[in-house]
């Protein structure tokens, strides 16, 4: 009887150790893609999540493009209005179906306003909470986040979670977008000596962006005004500059590519230069790195002093006048050409960093090897010093290649 009854009781228990109880199907989780924050009008906070509709992104929607708002393609939207993000997460599950899941979150966008006000209050619930990834990406967007996200329909994707990976992974194809993801952005906001960077992104304006035809070099703009028609409605270019929390600036596509040169994200990029012998035509060069640039950090009565030393090659890929310049006796021309251009854009963007006292090139570092402990580093407080310190800059570009011509002939 005992042995009968141990027996009984041991295969209950082996029915409870591989329990569910606590399970849910993915048939029954609504899948939250993005969130978007935006100052509240009825509450503190107005909280818009992305939800996916997977029978439609699988084709089980009548063949209906993706669509936000309506929940009639491959996605829809839904606003909150509370006082916190994890109590609008909580309202959502009165309002839909299933229960929300934040697991395969890609995207938590803030409106400028908000970002301008602060996001250290936000970020803390962010990293504490166990659903939400921190691979998903910071994103700052001029207006509001629920217009954003609401409106940001894809154009080629039916599925909206493989738009917005694809979309902000533009920052391996292009020098336009930062890199930075979730982790980086809340690393390097509790680390002195390096300011974290937020995508700036933005709804296609329909007005004109500019009111002449003047020639402007592509890395100028920002997301928001770069001019065109037609594509999708979302635009990623530029970064939010981000200091104590706070937003205090925006770089434009050549400040990003500047700071991912000495990050070491950038993959390579194309600069239009303008021909030094023929004042309305361009030459169009490839440039990537050739090695990781060369950063030497001094302390100089009691400032910092940076040397940089910055190393790119490339091809040539167009010369609009024809000029031959790929002889090896004028390559220098075009040499010269993108070196002056390339020292530009990283002399204005070291000043930027400086005006807005925000170190958000990294060279602190490279200054924290000058101290022998944390304390000391600490104490010298470098974004206070930063703003003083003193540069040198060196740029040296290589043409590797020159394209499939062989030698420039006179069109006839």
């Amino acid at each position: 009887m005992k042995r009968a009854i141990s027996l009984l009781l041991i295969g209950f228990l082996l029915l409870l150790i591989p329990g569910c109880y606590d399970y849910n199907d993915p048939d029954e989780i609504a899948w939250v893609l993005a969130i978007g924050l935006d100052k509240g009008k009825q509450n503190n906070l107005t909280i818009t999540t992305v939800v996916a509709v997977p029978k439609n992104i699988a084709g089980g929607g009548g063949g209906q493009p993706a669509s936000g708002g309506g929940g009639g393609g491959g996605f829809f939207t839904v606003s909150m209005e509370a006082p916190t993000f994890l109590s609008a997460l909580e309202l959502l599950d009165s309002v839909v179906d299933r229960r929300a899941d934040l697991s395969h979150i890609k995207w938590v966008v803030f409106s400028r306003a908000l970002a301008e006000e602060g996001l250290t209050k936000y970020m803390d619930t962010l990293v504490r909470f166990h659903q939400f990834r921190r691979t998903s990406y910071v994103i700052i967007c001029e207006g509001g986040a629920e217009d954003f996200l609401s409106k940001g329909v894809p154009k080629l994707e039916d599925n909206v979670g493989k738009y917005y990976e694809l979309l902000q992974r533009g920052w391996r194809y292009t020098e336009f977008i930062p890199f930075d993801n979730f982790e980086y952005f809340y690393i390097k906001s509790e680390m002195p000596g390096v300011a974290p960077l937020g995508i700036l992104a933005s709804l296609n304006r329909e007005a004109p962006v500019y009111n002449n035809n003047s020639p402007k070099a592509n890395g100028i703009y920002q997301a928001g005004k770069i001019p065109r028609e037609g594509g999708g409605e979302l635009e990623f270019m530029g970064a939010a500059i981000f200091k104590e929390g706070k937003m205090v600036g925006t770089l434009n596509g050549n400040q990003v590519g500047v700071q991912k040169i000495f990050e070491g994200t950038m993959k390579r990029t194309f600069i239009d230069v303008p021909d030094p012998e023929h004042r309305n035509d361009y030459i169009i060069v490839e440039v990537k790195p050739r090695q990781s640039p060369k950063v030497n950090v001094q302390i100089v009565d009691g400032y910092p002093h940076i040397a940089v030393d910055v190393q790119m090659e490339g091809g040539v890929v167009g010369i609009q006048s024809r000029e031959n310049y790929i002889t090896p006796a004028r390559l220098y021309i075009i040499e010269d050409a993108v070196e002056k251009s390339l020292y530009r854009d990283i002399n204005e963007t070291m000043v930027k960093s400086m005006d807005l006292k925000a170190d958000f090139l990294g060279f602190g570092l490279h200054a924290k090897k000058l101290f022998l402990t944390w304390p000391e580093w600490v104490a010298y407080n470098w974004d206070e010093k930063y703003p003083e310190a003193t540069f040198d800059i060196k740029v040296d570009y290589k043409v590797r290649r020159a394209g499939l011509l062989h030698e420039i002939v006179p069109i006839q």
